[in-house]
């Protein structure tokens, strides 16, 4: 049974005989948690969403249809590098693209079909000028549409851990107590930190090494290779140009 942030907390500070270290090692679970959220692509840590496309752009103008969309708060990544949508049914598939590839892209009137490409901004100035990261998509859409995106989350931080009775959200809890008992034996000066956080069997390191080998369900499943469909395939991007419009 998965422990409480306050049983997580407890335990490492007695691993690392520090019991008067319990609201540092509170503030070392939570900085913990975020780096796995940072750095990792862990299945217990994927959401799913829905962004709701349409001939107008949700928060602002860049061209009718094109965006910006907002996405969660919590956005960090998507999982994978498409993203489905369906009409009558039959899914179709935009890839990722750069916001500078977005940029270069014809933006006018007449050009609105089936969204093929799209383009995230997940930096501050977007954030701060629209209150979340968002996306484009191009071309602009031709009408409302639903894709759901599978992405990975900044999950929030635990309110006081050293007396929460939260379960945290990544379960292995044999990690991280180890963990913080290896960061409290850093600021402590132990020579026990550097086995507690490396890669033997039983630091840190090694705990989540295994269990981010065995996370997936994937075993036996056949693996493709794809090409990128903007130079290999049916693309709108790469329709000739007309008399009346050019790209």
């Amino acid at each position: 049974m998965p422990l409480t942030a306050q049983q997580i907390v407890t335990q490492a500070c007695a691993i690392a005989r520090a019991n008067g270290f319990l609201s540092l090692a509170g503030q070392q679970l939570n900085n913990v948690l975020q780096e796995l959220c940072l750095t990792y692509d862990i299945v217990l840590n994927r959401k799913t969403t829905t962004i709701n496309l349409s001939t107008g752009s949700s928060v602002g103008i860049v061209g009718l249809g094109s965006g910006p969309y907002l996405l969660p708060l919590d956005y960090l990544r998507l999982d994978g590098n498409e993203i489905v949508y369906r009409v009558y049914g039959v899914p179709y598939k935009m890839i990722r693209i750069t916001l500078e590839e977005f940029d270069s892209l014809v933006q006018q009137a007449g050009i609105s079909n089936y969204p093929e490409q799209y383009a995230t901004d997940l930096s501050q100035d977007a954030v701060a000028k629209w209150g979340a990261p968002v996306l484009y998509v191009w071309p602009p859409s031709g009408g409302n549409y639903q894709p759901q995106l599978r992405y990975w989350a900044l999950q929030a931080d635990i309110a006081t851990p050293e007396t929460s009775l939260t379960v945290p959200w990544f379960t292995s809890t044999n990690y991280l107590i180890t963990r913080i008992a290896g960061e409290i034996m850093k600021i402590t000066g132990d020579q026990r930190a550097s086995t507690f956080l490396g890669e033997g069997p039983d630091g840190a390191q090694g705990i989540l090494n295994r269990f981010l080998k065995l996370q997936h369900d994937d075993e036996g499943m056949a693996k493709a290779v794809s090409l990128d469909r903007r130079h290999f395939g049916k693309s709108f991007s790469r329709l000739p140009q007309t008399k009346t419009l050019g790209w």
